[in-house]
């Protein structure tokens, strides 16, 4: 992930890293400067105006001279910071697209959210902003040490430097503790972040069971775990700046008394003295710096650990993502059995059927009973036995995840659409014209409604498509998947939200569609799959019936059972 990073854009450092030796040793002549400056000014009649003037000059162009060099070297480094921050947020999201479906029930969004906005920023901090005010610091106080030894007196800076190494083992325990209480902060902040978005997605079913102030009773105690986790950090990280600058004022204690013996002895001047006053103040900065580092770079460690983390999670390999042709021809499902990843028991057991080209499968059974793995099977979210699926006579695991996915319209039980407009909805990144998606709204049966729209195609629908039914959700989704005009088509329960008249309306619509394409309709109102070629109905990962409708209905067991209970209800509305 870095190294990538690091071929592209690497080289960006080299300049800022020149033009941060320039500006540390400019700045590191300061001193001398002033220092000379206050040795004229004390002995004025020895002292020729045009010196004084040259001094300021000097001075003045070394400011500029380091205001140049901060400007290029910030631009350049902490520039750079930002393209590192960018290169993480797209390899990370291209990661999780690459990603299993198993790995996303086992994480929360919450988690994810931290990932991509939390700890990339703090990485970009270590090798941006962090990174230089390190090796800036460094520079800076090794020209000033040695200008304080060889400009100066190497005896004062010897004893004034005594307490800085004190001042440096402080900084490294303390960076200690504020890793492991920057480590719990960001674990709390994933959490909350994960609560925040379950609550605002899960809006209506709180309201529904009033339960807001519970709700805000546990959103309060995460947050006071939260208040505690950062008042520890911030009592750890306001303990750096003290601590260094008590030591520091040891050496400025030392400089000033021992400095003062040498001024009166005639071994350096006053402007010597002044001068070594400010070399000290400047390795004081990069030292009081040292903790910030600290506690910055031991959180981009931190984070990037995080990150990489999920970055050595498995990916779907490659050949399974790369198109190379449509999949088309019969289904054939031979003793398919399927446990999930540590589940006891099988979700599917023993599955055969066989569906050829051009006709439809219902499914329909108990909840739970396995209908919708069945089709994740087969859609290649998760990997199936080999030799228990194959599709034109091929065997599932031959093909690429991506040929059967572009070649299947998938309409899923929620009905999941994104924020965007209903016309953006169904086109879906397909290159639709609008005919085509028009075209597609009205198979869907949901045409009319979208004209009732305020907007019409151009209407938002809100985040999951808040603003509309669910009938009308799921219809739109209908939509998105017959657009594409696919081989074969999956339908997971769509009609379920949508009334009888709808319904049949859509059924109508669909055989139409439907007479040279594969199809699979999952569905809990049975009048939706029974003109289907075949029908299994399932229990507990098992079919326990399969045939045509009049052939279940003939046997007497519980798909008939199931259908005459739906046909009474729906005369009796």
């Amino acid at each position: 992930m870095l190294k990538d990073f690091f071929k592209k854009y690497g080289w960006w450092y080299l300049p800022g890293m020149l033009f941060l030796f320039v500006g540390a040793r400019l700045k590191t002549g300061i001193p001398n400067i002033l220092g000379n400056a206050i040795d004229m000014l004390s002995d004025l009649t020895a002292t020729d105006a045009a010196d004084l003037y040259a001094i300021a000059l000097k001075l003045f162009l070394t400011a500029v001279g380091v205001f140049c060099s901060v400007f290029i070297w910030r631009m350049c480094v902490i520039g750079n910071g930002r393209r590192l921050e960018r290169h993480l947020r797209t390899a990370f999201f291209a990661k999780l697209q690459s990603l299993p479906e198993e790995f996303f029930e086992r994480r929360r969004s919450g988690d994810l959210l931290s990932y991509v906005i939390s700890d990339t920023n703090a990485v970009r901090m270590a090798f941006g902003s962090v990174l230089a005010l390190g090796i800036n610091g460094i520079l800076t106080a090794l020209f000033s040490i040695l200008s304080m030894v060889d400009e100066v007196d190497s005896r004062l800076a010897f004893f004034a430097l005594i307490p800085v190494p004190f001042a440096v083992a402080c900084l490294i325990l303390l960076g200690q503790l504020v890793r492991r209480r920057f480590t719990r902060v960001q674990q709390l902040f994933s959490g909350i972040s994960g609560f925040v978005n379950e609550s605002i997605m899960g809006i209506k079913v709180i309201k529904t069971f009033a339960r807001e102030e519970e709700r805000h009773d546990a959103f309060n105690a995460i947050s006071d775990d939260m208040r505690d986790a950062n008042v520890k950090l911030v009592n750890a990280s306001s303990l750096i700046s003290p601590t260094v600058s008590i030591i520091f004022g040891c050496s400025y204690l030392i400089s000033i008394i021992y400095g003062s013996s040498l001024v009166l002895a005639g071994s350096i001047t006053v402007g010597d003295l002044a001068a070594f006053l400010n070399y000290l103040a400047l390795v004081q900065t990069p030292v009081l710096q040292l903790g910030k580092i600290i506690n910055n770079v031991q959180r981009g460690v931190a984070s990037y650990k995080r990150i990489k983390t999920i970055m050595d999670e498995p990916s779907i390999p490659q050949k399974e993502l790369e198109f190379t042709e449509a999949v088309s021809g019969d289904i054939e499902v031979k003793n398919l059995t399927f446990r999930y990843a540590d589940a006891e028991e099988d979700a599917l057991s023993d599955v055969s059927f066989t569906l050829k080209q051009g006709q439809k499968l219902g499914i329909a059974g108990t909840t739970g009973c396995g209908k919708t793995t069945l089709l994740s099977l087969l859609l290649k979210f998760y990997q199936p036995p080999r030799g228990s699926i194959f599709i034109g006579g091929k065997d599932i695991c031959d093909i690429p995840a991506a040929n059967i996915r572009r070649s299947t319209g998938y309409v899923m039980q929620d009905g999941f659409l994104f924020s965007d407009t209903v016309s953006g909805n169904i086109s879906f990144y397909s290159g639709s014209s609008k005919e085509q998606v028009e075209r597609a709204a009205e198979l869907a049966d949901v045409a009319a409604d979208i004209l009732h729209f305020s907007d019409g195609y151009e209407t938002a629908v809100g985040e999951r498509g808040t603003r509309l039914s669910g009938g009308q959700k799921q219809r739109i989704s209908l939509a998105r998947a017959l657009v594409r005009d696919p081989e074969m088509l999956f339908l997971d329960d769509t009609l379920s939200a949508v009334d009888n008249i709808t319904e049949e309306k859509i059924i109508a619509n669909l055989d139409g569609v439907l007479q040279q394409k594969t199809a699979i309709i999952i569905s809990h109102r049975l009048s939706a799959i029974k003109d289907c070629d075949l029908i299994l109905y399932m229990d507990n990962g098992v079919v326990t019936e399969r045939g045509t409708h009049d052939e279940l209905m003939a046997k007497g067991g519980s798909y008939a059972a199931a259908y005459n209970e739906q046909a009474e209800v729906d005369h009796a509305n």
